[in-house]
């Protein structure tokens, strides 16, 4: 068997898709924020994303970084190298880009952005602010290099979600250990998938459909507390949940009721062209944002739900014949922008 076709087999279709669904949400959450506009179903709709969409690709970084547990220290030295390039180098290089960009138009930015400020880019806070999520991975999937093992793994785990818990709890904005749960937990997620085929079983979540239901209903009941107390560890909960959710669905449109993988619709394909395309939507959307967001709203005036639309079906779409058809046919570019040497 070729590398190319061993790659193929070992492929979960369900987390492609689970990365398509999660792209989805955040360019959703980003541009019902561009213009700064509050309303109650604009903060309930907020909430309902944010209250799982970084988690999810955390978690789904993870599951893909499973391999982690089987490494010799010369991988590890290897496996860090090759995330610094593929996160660290695009996080840098469209944070610089960004700059020039972010101080002329700071006038109308909503967060503006300070010549002062730049050496922030060293400790994870880019001009472009959805770049933070490069840096934490690149951070936790160090330390996970550095320091999970087969041996180790669950102890590791375990602890890393009571100090996800405090960090929830007392609402610190200390990213990386708040997010290393949710990381290793993909790792577990991963490990559990592989224990389903080896036992004969493709659908790693068959028979789980009671389950989703009351994690629907939980989520549900745990987003609505949240949103009236605004007590933050209850994103723990939702967190949770929502990963389940989609992870649950995704699965769902992979499977049928057999276990037996069917044929995609049209809705699956679209999940998962962006959940292949996912790293160059997540780099590309917000100048796409921006440029959509001054043309529209602040110079056109166009009327909110409109504008909104517009921004996001722009940062959804765009990124993908851009990366596909320019990005991605020059080398320099694709090393650059997506971390890619080949």
């Amino acid at each position: 068997m070729s590398h190319a076709e061993e790659q193929k087999k070992n492929r979960y279709t369900e987390v492609d898709i689970a990365r398509g669904i999660g792209i989805f949400f955040v360019v959703l959450g980003h541009a019902i924020k561009q213009t700064g506009v509050s309303a109650v179903w604009i903060r309930i709709l907020t909430y309902i994303i944010y209250s799982f969409h970084m988690p999810l690709f955390f978690c789904l970084s993870g599951f893909v970084s499973a391999k982690i547990l089987q490494m010799n220290r010369q991988e590890r030295k290897r496996f860090a190298f090759s995330r610094a390039r593929r996160l660290l180098v695009p996080y840098f290089t469209v944070g610089l880009i960004y700059i020039p960009v972010k101080l002329a138009l700071s006038g109308s930015a909503i967060k503006p952005f300070e010549v002062k400020d730049i050496w922030k880019l060293l400790i994870g806070q880019n001009p472009d602010v959805s770049l933070w999520f490069l840096y934490i991975l690149f951070l936790i999937e160090l330390i996970s290099a550095l320091l999970v093992n087969t041996y180790n793994f669950r102890s590791i785990w375990y602890g890393s979600f009571f100090l996800s818990v405090a960090i929830y709890w007392a609402n610190l904005d200390i990213r990386t250990p708040k997010y290393l749960f949710f990381f290793l937990m993909g790792i577990w997620v991963r490990l559990k998938f592989e224990d389903s085929r080896k036992a004969g079983y493709e659908d790693a979540m068959d028979g789980q459909d009671l389950l989703a239901f009351l994690a629907l209903v939980t989520d549900i009941a745990a987003i609505i507390f949240l949103y009236r107390t605004t007590i933050t560890v209850t994103m723990m909960l939702t967190s949770l949940c929502g990963i389940y959710l989609v992870l649950w669905i995704s699965s769902r449109l992979v499977y049928n009721i057999d276990g037996e993988k069917k044929e995609p619709g049209r809705f699956t394909r679209i999940l998962l062209l962006l959940g292949l395309f996912s790293m160059d939507i997540y780099i590309l959307h917000e100048p796409v944002m921006t440029v959509v967001r001054l043309v529209l709203w602040d110079r056109l005036g166009l009327q909110y739900i409109l504008c909104t639309a517009v921004i996001f079906f722009s940062a959804l779409c765009l990124p993908i014949p851009i990366s596909k058809w320019i990005i991605r046919k020059i080398k320099l570019l694709r090393i650059l922008l997506l971390g890619e040497a080949h």
